[in-house]
């Protein structure tokens, strides 16, 4: 499965229909300090992700992967790729939120951790705040 992650622009429309689609916020995107990315493979888009960076932590967002891909590994594809993008520009630990991915994010070596553990800088992301303020938060280390 060759793949290739490539920055998209927040308004992209293709981002925002797959998050729709996959019943994921939207409505922050264009917000500043975001980065997404399309993971494409044989030339067309499989799945999406993005990040916001707050020194050396991370928001692991808007991961998914377009329904008629699901089962084929993007999912870990994708999440690896915008992972190592943020490493790549400084962050040492990745943060995400979620209603119901939680299962495949600790196979993606996530853990849950209680919202008090988290730093402030997390805390105070409209994610964490208003859109997604009763979602599971998980954690894990970046090397």
């Amino acid at each position: 499965m060759a793949t290739l992650l490539r920055p998209v622009p927040a308004d992209a429309p293709a981002l925002a229909a797959a998050l729709d689609a996959a019943h994921l916020p939207t409505e922050d995107l264009s917000d500043g300090g975001r980065r997404f990315f399309a993971l494409d493979a044989a030339g067309q888009p499989v799945g999406y992700g993005g990040y916001e960076l707050y020194g050396e932590e991370v928001l692991l967002r808007s991961v998914v992967v377009l329904e008629q891909h699901r089962g084929k590994g993007y999912g870990h594809a994708v999440t690896a790729a915008v992972l190592a993008d943020a490493a790549r520009a400084g962050a040492r630990r990745a943060f995400l939120l979620t209603t119901g991915a939680a299962a495949f994010f600790v196979r993606e070596g996530f853990r849950p951790m209680d919202r008090r553990d988290a730093p402030a800088a997390i805390l105070a992301t409209k994610q964490a705040t208003t859109i997604c303020s009763s979602a599971t938060l998980l954690a894990r280390a970046l090397s």
